[in-house]
C-alpha cells in the first residue's frame, strides 16, 4: 500500500514538473492554499487535507513556502496486504505526517528552487530534497529546465507489536530513488506554446509490500535494482476568438522490469462569466505487466521475484475528469467587509478512475480555497 502511495505522489510530482514547465508571469504574492484530496477504491479510502503559506521575503526574488498534509489512509487488511498483521480481515487506519519546506527566487532570466520533505507514518520514515533550475531564452520564447529529487526511505514492518526493519532479498531497508528531469518549453506562435520533458528514475532497496503475499502464500520479492525512463510532451493551444485552450499530453514510459506504458491526456479549459474556468480533461493509460507476472499468482518455491503487486500487472485505465475553478474578485468588490477575498479562488477538481486492474475503479477528487495576504 504504501508503494502503491509512493508511485502516486512520484505521478503527481511529475506531472506537477510539466506545469512548471509552462512559462507563466511571475507576480509577487504572499499566498496560503488550504485543500482537501479524497480517494476511494473498493479497499482504500484515503483524505488528505493539505495546508501550504508562501511568502515573498520581500518580493519574488526569493519566495518561501511552507506545508503540511496529513494521510489518513483507512483500508481493508486483506486488500492492503496486512491480514497478518491485524489478525484477519479488518478495516484499519493508518496516519501519514507530511512536512515541506520549499525556496524559490526569480534572477532575470534564471529561476531557481529547492524543497526539503520529512514525513512519516507507523512503519515508514520518507526524507526528499530537490532542486531545479531553469533559464529563459530566446528572448524569453523559450525555457531551458533541469530538476533532480532524491528520496531516502526506511521501510519497516510491524510484527508482534515491534517495527523491525525491512530488509527483503538484500541487507539494508534503506529504500533510495534518483529522479532527474530535463524540460524544454518555447512559444512556437503568439497562441500556441509546446514543451517536452525527459525523466530517468533510479531506485535502490526494498520495493515491494512487506506485509503482501502471493497466491501461494510466499512473501512477495522484488527486485532491488529499478531503472525507469519517460519522455513526454505537451501542447497548448488557444483557440482565436474564444475563450476555449485546447491542451493535449502523451507520456511514454519504459523500465528495465519489462513494463512499458503509453499515457494519453486531454484536457481543454474554458473562461466564462468573466470569473469562472472548467477544465474539461480524458486520460487513457495502458501497461504492459512486469516480466515477473504472474497472471494465475501461482509461483514455483524456487521463484527469484513474486509481486502481488496490481501496479505490476497488465492493465488499462480510463479517466474523465473535471475542474471548476471560481475567483473571488468579483465578490470582494461588491459586498462590503469581503475587501480580503480580493485576489482569492475556490476550486473543486473531480476524476473518476475506470480501471481493469485488481483495485477496480476509483474515485479522486478535491476542494481548495486560496487566499493572498
Amino acid at each position: 500500500m504504501r508503494l502503491r502511495l509512493i508511485g502516486s505522489r512520484l505521478t503527481g510530482a511529475t506531472l506537477g514538473l510539466g506545469a512548471v514547465l509552462v512559462a507563466r508571469p511571475l507576480v509577487a504574492e504572499d499566498r496560503i492554499v488550504l485543500r482537501g484530496n479524497y480517494y476511494r477504491e473498493q479497499s482504500t479510502r484515503v483524505i488528505a487535507p493539505v495546508v501550504y503559506i508562501e511568502k515573498d521575503v520581500p518580493d519574488e526574488r526569493f519566495t518561501v513556502g511552507a506545508e503540511y498534509l496529513l494521510d489518513a489512509v483507512t483500508s481493508a487488511s486483506i486488500g492492503a496486504g496486512a491480514a497478518a498483521v491485524t489478525g484477519g480481515d479488518y478495516l484499519f487506519t493508518e496516519f501519514r505526517h507530511e512536512t515541506t519546506l520549499r525556496l524559490a527566487s526569480r534572477l532575470r532570466n534564471w529561476q531557481l528552487g529547492g524543497f526539503f520533505r520529512y514525513s512519516t507514518e507507523s512503519d515508514w520514515i520518507s526524507r526528499s530534497f530537490g532542486a531545479s533550475v531553469a533559464r529563459d531564452v530566446f528572448g524569453r520564447a523559450g525555457n531551458v529546465s533541469v530538476s533532480y529529487t532524491g528520496n531516502f526511505d526506511s521501510v519497516n514492518k510491524i510484527f508482534a507489536g515491534r517495527v523491525l526493519p525491512h530488509k527483503s532479498t538484500g541487507d539494508t531497508n534503506l529504500q533510495q530513488v534518483n529522479f532527474l528531469g530535463l524540460g524544454y518549453t518555447h512559444a512556437l506562435t503568439p497562441r500556441l506554446l509546446g514543451g517536452v520533458l525527459a525523466e530517468g528514475i533510479i531506485a535502490t532497496g526494498p520495493q515491494d509490500n512487506p506485509y503482501r503475499q502471493v497466491r501461494d502464500g510466499l512473501p512477495e520479492t522484488h527486485p532491488l535494482l529499478r531503472r525507469r525512463g519517460a519522455i513526454s510532451g505537451f501542447l497548448r493551444y488557444a483557440v482565436p476568438r474564444t475563450p476555449l485552450v485546447l491542451e493535449p499530453r502523451y507520456r511514454f514510459y519504459g523500465d528495465d522490469w519489462g513494463i512499458v506504458a503509453h499515457g494519453i491526456d486531454l484536457r481543454a479549459h474554458v473562461r466564462f462569466l468573466k470569473r469562472v474556468i472548467f477544465r474539461a480533461r480524458y486520460r487513457y493509460y495502458t501497461q504492459t505487466g512486469a516480466s515477473f507476472w504472474a497472471a494465475d499468482g501461482y509461483y514455483p518455491p524456487g521463484a527469484e521475484f513474486r509481486t502481488a503487486d496490481p501496479k505490476m500487472s497488465k492493465f488499462h485505465s480510463h479517466t474523465p475528469g473535471a475542474e471548476l475553478t471560481l475567483e473571488l474578485d468579483g465578490l470582494a468588490r461588491r459586498v462590503r467587509g469581503l475587501q480580503w477575498l480580493r485576489g482569492a479562488w475556490v476550486q473543486v477538481t473531480y476524476n473518476h478512475i475506470f480501471q481493469t486492474n485488481r483495485f477496480g475503479n476509483a474515485r479522486l477528487g478535491s476542494l481548495a480555497f486560496s487566499v493572498p495576504f
